[in-house]
């Protein structure tokens, strides 16, 4: 049996979140069973693992929520915080924009019930929380009204060894005088990824860009990888997204501002070689913090 479960929302599933999964995954995945959030039940938080790793966990119903909560207030278990899960539209500025309130998630009057049960488990009960990035910690830890300090680490986005050699690779390739601007998937995250503003900035400083787009994350990695630079002006509290990572290390240009939560930290300011170092160790930290637990 293996030591350490995942529960997520979905662990077959694509885009930043699930390559990150995958990454942490990786140095330990003979030894990490899955369960989706929706499918976890009360027999699954008796099974014998040493650690459960939380990550996204929205997609509960009411048998998988008991399942959930049992777990939290039994069980050890560590979470990953990849966006602003405690609130149902994803974090303060989606709330304000689709929900026309201000966001006092979880513990306020625009918390959800099961959110609000949910954090006040991962508050007290959590043996360490991991985040993306340092800014998304502190927002974490204002709306959640302070944790201990002992207990978080700022993990960042994480990247498989196979990915770190792919972009080293294509960080060689002839670049184009273009910009590249990434497109959403329509909808709220066309809107949310920031495409129309980062647009207008292009046209604004006079930038020949593309808006590009691909069906796979690799084909997204040598598309990328062909131009001068990237343009990435997210209209929400981004809190690593990859892709400036991706372009980085790939020796593009990256514009970026503040919404991208990484860009204030040391590691990001680095060069490509020093920010590999980085990244690189960021899945060991994840297992050797969880192992010491008890």
């Amino acid at each position: 049996m293996a030591d350490f479960c995942l529960v997520d929302d979905s662990v077959a599933g694509v885009g930043g979140t699930a390559l990150t999964i995958d990454a942490i995954v990786e140095p330990e995945k003979d030894n990490v069973d899955f369960i989706s959030t929706s499918e976890l039940s009360l027999k699954d938080t008796f099974a014998d693992y040493k650690v459960f790793i939380l990550g996204n966990i929205a997609n509960y119903d009411a048998n998988s929520l008991g399942a959930l909560l049992r777990l939290m207030e039994e069980r050890v278990f560590v979470k990953i915080e990849f966006d602003y899960g405690y609130c149902p539209y994803r974090g303060r500025i989606p709330h304000e924009i689709l929900g026309k309130e201000i966001c006092s998630c979880p513990f306020g009057e625009t918390g959800v019930p099961a959110l609000a049960q949910i954090y006040k488990n991962i508050k007290i009960n959590s043996s360490h929380v991991f985040y993306m990035s340092e800014n998304q910690m502190k927002m974490h830890n204002d709306a959640l009204l302070g944790l201990n300090k002992k207990k978080k680490t700022v993990l960042s986005s994480c990247f498989s060894p196979k990915d770190m050699v792919l972009m080293g690779r294509l960080s060689q390739k002839t670049k184009n005088e273009k910009y590249a601007i990434i497109d959403g998937k329509g909808g709220w995250h066309t809107e949310a990824k920031g495409v129309d503003p980062s647009i207008e900035y292009a046209k604004l400083h006079n930038i020949e860009y593309d808006v590009i787009k691909t069906d796979t994350h690799h084909e997204m990695l040598h598309l990328l990888s062909d131009y001068k630079g990237l343009i990435n002006k997210p209209i929400i509290d981004d809190t690593c997204p990859r892709v400036t990572i991706e372009a980085k290390l790939m020796g593009l240009e990256v514009i970026v501002d503040e919404m991208s939560q990484h860009i204030t930290e040391e590691w990001w300011k680095q060069t490509p070689v020093k920010m590999v170092d980085y990244l690189s160790s960021r899945p060991k930290l994840f297992w050797e913090t969880i192992k010491c637990l008890k």
